[in-house]
């Protein structure tokens, strides 16, 4: 256990259980999405017709449940492919995780709230806000790991800013998606899915950059 905010070197066994610990509570939380998708008791006369019905009525449920998958399998893809730079950890650190982890274990109650009430204005925002605090608290993990050298002395200075870039590209339209809500339930949802084309290109414009002060070297 690291004390005084110390960094471990190289304790490969204790960044393993932060990394584990870590898989299980967004297993979890992936698990618990799914709990309200159910039908109710449908009379098997009544099958033909009710199951349509029933299937139409949680349509919204289902499609929150899934936006809500994709969300938390996002990070759970950046958070192994960002631990695999990490090779120290300290106390603070593990703190900043288990805050990333907190928005994830909300996330089945955000979107179990989107799938009831989603043409409610607050309920946009809420959910909207703890997507974007989940992208936020990732960002902050990697900023300070890179800062207090906790990763490989692999990656260059250009590859850590862009990861930075990256980070934050996706909770930056999340937080653009807020005023939307007050407007349209739909053009909330697109700008949450247009997050993605925003990172790959905050992504190409920094690499612009860095190839245009190579040239000029």
């Amino acid at each position: 256990m690291p004390t005084k905010n110390k960094p471990i070197p190289e304790d490969s066994i204790g960044l393993e259980r932060i990394v584990f610990f870590s898989d299980a509570v967004m297993a979890i939380a992936i698990t618990l999405l799914a709990i309200d998708l159910r039908l109710p008791e449908i009379d098997p006369g009544n099958a033909l017709i009710e199951i349509p019905r029933q299937l139409a009525s949680i349509g919204p449920s289902f499609m929150t449940f899934f936006i809500s998958f994709v969300v938390i399998g996002i990070y759970w893809i950046s958070h192994h492919r960002y631990f695999a730079y990490i090779k120290r950890y300290d106390v603070r650190l593990m703190v900043l995780n288990l805050v990333f982890l907190f928005f994830i274990v909300c996330m089945p109650f955000v979107a179990n709230l989107l799938g009831k009430y989603a043409s409610v204005p607050i309920v946009l925002i809420l959910y909207t806000l703890a997507v974007a605090a989940l992208g936020i608290s990732m960002a902050v993990i990697w900023q300070y790991a890179s800062i207090n050298h906790l990763i490989t002395t692999e990656l260059d200075a250009h590859t850590i800013r862009e990861i930075n870039i990256r980070l934050v590209a996706a909770p930056i339209m999340f937080l653009a998606a807020v005023p939307f809500a007050f407007v349209s339930s739909i053009a909330v949802i697109i700008v949450w899915w247009l997050s993605p084309l925003a990172v790959i290109a905050a992504t190409r414009v920094f690499g612009r950059q860095v190839n245009n002060k190579k040239t000029r070297k």
